[in-house]
């Protein structure tokens, strides 16, 4: 699992794989959550607005990135 943080956009990225297999289809929870997945399942999760706080409710893997987000600096 690997976290992106673009300060820009303030958009997160988690990516869980980076290959992916078959078509990829982007899958809204709500206005700022996106969950990617192809042929095999998932492969990553768009969170937008990062500043506001990171909502993991819903989230597959939620407790590995929640996990994640308090081992590394992030701006929430």
């Amino acid at each position: 699992m690997h976290l992106d943080y673009d300060r820009e956009a303030d958009a997160l990225y988690i990516t869980f794989r980076e290959e992916t297999q078959g078509r990829v289809v982007t899958h809204e929870l709500d206005e700022r959550r996106f969950i990617d997945r192809d042929d095999l399942g998932d492969i990553g999760i768009e969170i937008l607005d990062v500043s506001l706080g990171v909502d993991l409710t819903g989230l597959p893997r939620r407790d590995e990135i929640a996990a994640l987000l308090k081992a590394i600096p992030h701006p929430v």
